[in-house]
């Protein structure tokens, strides 16, 4: 690839549109890098696939508006934390869940569970909710250069959201909790799982669960914290502590 200075905009690719030295983007993307940025055959652009690869590409075609790049080098895992961290967050309102996801996303976030708490006053997302999300975090990902695309669940009870954890370091948002982050020698080695609570918090039984469940309770300063805020400080916080 000739030597010319790395494009800052990054353009989704669908990991099955990418076929050996070549990969074809979709209307909306190819849109974007044809009119907007008004690319011609031979125009360097990147292409991330949410798959954990990321594309460095010149543009080969664009026969009735359908980009094609030609593959000119292939990266695994650009962006991405050393381990993964799941969000569990209390179900929010509308606005609160949209507000996680476009800034849990640069922050590294693997997965993110909004959860039907007993607090939550709501069922769990549909999936038309949880396509939006996808699209933020699609839009996210792209902004961040992050190759792999978290995944965005609704689980309908807070046992049904633990239950999908994987073993590792567990942390609950909790005012009754330790000032701060005191991870025990290699604890940050493995998976991490960090749960906040909707608004209103989780319940004393909630956090009596969590506690069996192995999370330790984590207080966030003095002040109160709406849930979005809570989820991202919690993040920002744990990813400081990773090697």
């Amino acid at each position: 690839m000739r030597e010319t200075r790395r494009p800052d905009t990054v353009f989704w690719v669908d990991p099955a549109a990418v076929r050996d030295d070549h990969l074809t983007l979709d209307p909306e993307e190819s849109h974007h890098l044809l009119h907007v940025h008004r690319a011609v055959a031979g125009t360097p652009f990147v292409a991330v696939d949410g798959a954990g690869s990321t594309y460095e590409c010149l543009l080969a075609s664009s026969e009735r508006g359908v980009a094609v790049g030609s593959v000119k080098h292939r990266a695994t895992d650009l962006g991405e934390l050393p381990v993964p961290i799941t969000l569990l967050v209390g179900l929010p309102d509308s606005g609160p869940s949209e507000t996680v996801v476009s800034l849990a996303v640069p922050l590294g976030v693997s997965a993110i569970d909004f959860v039907a708490c007993s607090r939550s006053g709501r069922p769990p997302l549909g999936d038309p909710r949880l396509a939006r999300l996808t699209r933020l975090a699609v839009s996210a990902l792209k902004q961040s250069r992050r190759s792999r695309l978290p995944v965005i669940r609704s689980t309908p009870s807070l046992e049904a959201g633990v239950g999908l954890l994987a073993p590792g370091a567990r942390f609950v948002a909790d005012p009754e909790g330790q000032p701060g982050l005191r991870p025990a020698e290699g604890a940050m080695a493995g998976s991490i799982s960090l749960a906040v609570g909707p608004p209103g918090g989780f319940t004393p039984e909630e956090v009596a669960d969590l506690k069996n469940a192995g999370f330790e309770p984590i207080s966030l300063g003095y002040s109160r914290l709406a849930t979005e805020t809570a989820a991202i400080t919690l993040l920002a916080v744990a990813r400081n502590y990773l090697k």
